[in-house]
């Protein structure tokens, strides 16, 4: 298993170079944005011993029977195909669903993956070994929760879903995918405690499960009514770094939205990022946009 230094020095690396990206279809757009980060990702894979450790793979499945809201299997397969040639390791693809998990990789067709890249394992978080750690209660005390330790000890994170708006926080993207979806289900509503407790939450989560590799699949962005509920519209394009806080904070301006609004992000220092920001590939003022937001979205901003 990869060390905790070594952990520790990926966290650190002090990286805001993000890639972005925009091609013919999501799986090229995915495929490009990652090969503009080629050595970037072969650094972090090269740290990792191919007996011993796995890099977790993780979508974003909020639901069963909703595919506007979840990963699109070509954007997995586009992550996969660039991985297969420097890592011959295990793959865990792994989510908590907030109904059937296991139903919902079937349903938006991850099972099938199987056939064709047999190292991937599936895995339910919602039936974890889970590690304790302190959120936020509605007093912004200390309140104590189960995470998964496969996605906390996972040598390499890897987030890949879609950019959405949120009931709660304004936009949910990588950061928030791997957090959120490492809690246990028997314990989720304990994060739900107000929009003042859930950002900072969020950015406690943040400690423990942050992405070292995310991957946004704005190809189409969800508006509106999110994280199930909003319109989709064609945004076309795809954001990869090896710095999640630099990723959502870019994508979160690009989606129309101001990143020093949204709770979670303020806190983990999007506003001290926000300049630093190197993009490589093409030019996001190519893709600004101004998606409706969440009709909650005047009270989401409050969270102070």
């Amino acid at each position: 298993m990869i060390s905790h230094a070594n952990l520790t020095k990926i966290k650190s690396e002090e990286s805001f170079r993000v890639a972005l990206a925009s091609a013919e279809d999501r799986y090229q757009s995915i495929f490009s944005a990652l090969t503009k980060l080629t050595s970037e990702i072969n650094s972090r894979v090269n740290q990792l011993n191919e007996e011993n450790d796995y890099i977790l793979l993780k979508p974003n499945c909020v639901v069963c029977h909703h595919p506007n809201c979840a990963t699109r299997p070509d954007a997995i397969k586009a992550v996969l195909d660039f991985l297969a040639p420097i890592w011959n390791g295990k793959i865990i693809l792994a989510e908590g669903s907030a109904d059937n998990t296991l139903e919902a990789f079937e349903n938006y067709g991850y099972i099938k993956l199987k056939d064709e890249y047999p190292r991937l394992d599936f895995l339910d978080l919602n039936y974890s070994d889970a590690i304790f750690v302190d959120i936020f209660d509605k007093d912004l005390k200390p309140v104590t929760i189960k995470i998964s330790n496969t996605v906390a000890e996972a040598p390499l994170r890897i987030s890949v879903g879609p950019a959405k708006t949120h009931n709660n926080v304004v936009v949910t993207l990588s950061i928030k995918n791997m957090a959120v979806g490492s809690v246990l289900k028997e314990d989720r509503n304990l994060i739900h405690q107000g929009n003042r407790a859930l950002n900072r939450s969020i950015a406690a989560l943040n400690e423990y499960t942050f992405p070292h590799l995310s991957i946004i699949d704005a190809w189409q962005s969800m508006e509106g009514d999110g994280p199930i509920d909003g319109k989709m519209v064609d945004t076309k394009f795809v954001a990869v770094s090896t710095n999640p806080l630099a990723a959502d904070t870019l994508v979160t301006q690009m989606m129309g939205f101001n990143p020093i609004q949204i709770g979670y992000l303020n806190l983990l220092g999007a506003g001290r990022i926000q300049k630093k920001i190197e993009v490589v590939g093409l030019n996001p003022q190519q893709f600004q946009f101004h998606l409706k937001p969440h009709r909650t979205y005047l009270q989401q901003i409050n969270w102070l």
